[in-house]
């Protein structure tokens, strides 16, 4: 591959996906090789230009406004956006891989680095636009929604994933994704955070946001709801729509646990309850969404907006059985201690005084127990 081909290849993935794709698809090479040309002399170019970017328009947060970095924090910026990027690139290529093997595909990791990186091509370049002021983050969103697409469109190409196991890939996927991405920040990521940004921010700015003068009024927020799915998907997010109420409502419930571990017939025969509804719910839930993701996953009829549907979905099964017990007038804290001590005197019961005294309460439920454990 020639110096000169590195601009037609980052416009091409954006243009072209699929030109692309077929091109780098017969290209064998190992993953290693692939990050040092063609992504790194990419990733480099694309980070010193966002940080140009940042340095002269600034970072947009709302209500405050443009808070202007210095240059060491620009220079802390271009170095995290490639440190941070190259990271993440390979532990997702490993999961992308591991994920396609399971499904049947190919465990590639060489295919699956490359994939990610094609398809990341748009949303790394939404997000050197999105330095712009008024319309970068639209531009940045909409590169970031295309990224999905691609992805979704690439998984059968690059990891010979069957169509109709398309869409579990891509969500198993999406739900890595955003743990990693949270896993890094959380680490790696406080190493490139901004040193002296606020010092420079604008404090006529900050003066008149404390002061409840400098607001921000979303066009038609009032008046109707936006059809865009991706906005409906924020919005739903801001309402608690996606099951912050559920958690918050648990997070509150308190429980002292009795100081000798020990269960009462009354709290078994309670867990045995709710954890049964909570199995008959999955298992609803399970043919609803069987039902409902069947004819899509057999088909290139997949829009956004079922991208988005199915994250609420994921999020909603993720909390179904927290729902059950509040729904049902449980104390979610008391049913997780409860859940542990069952867990502990049915895989260990001659443990020690507790779980055996534990492990004669649930005698007889044994294979009800194992069913919902």
């Amino acid at each position: 591959m020639k110096k000169d081909t590195l601009f037609t290849m980052t416009l091409n993935a954006l243009m072209k996906p699929e030109v692309v794709w077929k091109k780098e698809l017969s290209n064998e090479i190992s993953w290693q090789d692939y990050l040092k040309y063609p992504i790194l002399p990419i990733i480099a170019t694309i980070a010193i230009i966002s940080g140009i970017l940042t340095k002269l328009f600034g970072f947009h947060i709302p209500a405050i406004g443009a808070i202007y970095p210095s240059m060491t924090d620009t220079l802390l910026q271009i170095t995290g956006f490639v440190i941070v990027f190259v990271i993440s690139l390979i532990i997702l290529g490993f999961i992308a891989a591991y994920i396609a093997g399971v499904l049947g595909g190919k465990n590639d990791i060489n295919q699956a680095i490359k994939m990610l990186f094609l398809i990341s091509i748009p949303s790394l370049i939404g997000q050197v636009f999105g330095a712009l002021p008024f319309v970068g983050w639209i531009v940045s969103l909409g590169l970031g929604i295309y990224s999905l697409v691609l992805l979704y469109r690439a998984i059968p190409e690059f990891l010979g994933v069957s169509i109709e196991n398309r869409v579990k890939h891509f969500i198993f996927f999406i739900i890595a994704a955003i743990v990693v991405s949270m896993l890094i920040n959380m680490t790696i990521g406080r190493i490139f955070a901004p040193k002296d940004m606020i010092a420079h921010i604008n404090k006529d700015i900050l003066t008149n946001s404390q002061n409840g003068s400098h607001k921000i009024d979303l066009p038609g927020k009032k008046e109707t709801k936006s059809e865009n799915p991706v906005q409906d998907y924020i919005e739903s997010m801001s309402k608690g729509d996606y099951n912050q109420k559920t958690i918050t409502d648990s997070a509150n419930d308190i429980f002292t646990p009795p100081e000798n571990g020990r269960l009462t017939k009354e709290q078994v025969q309670k867990f045995i309850t709710y954890a049964k509804k909570v199995k008959i719910v999955e298992k609803e839930q399970a043919q609803r969404l069987k039902e409902k993701y069947e004819k899509k996953e057999k088909s290139d009829d997949f829009s956004i907006s079922d991208i988005f549907n199915g994250l609420k979905d994921v999020s909603n099964l993720a909390t179904l059985e927290m729902k059950v017990v509040k729904s049902n007038g449980g104390n979610w804290a008391e049913y997780q201690w409860i859940k542990d001590r069952v867990r502990e005197a049915y895989y260990t019961p001659s443990l020690n005084e507790t779980t055996k005294y534990n492990a004669k309460l649930i005698k007889g439920e044994e294979e009800t127990i194992k069913s919902i454990l």
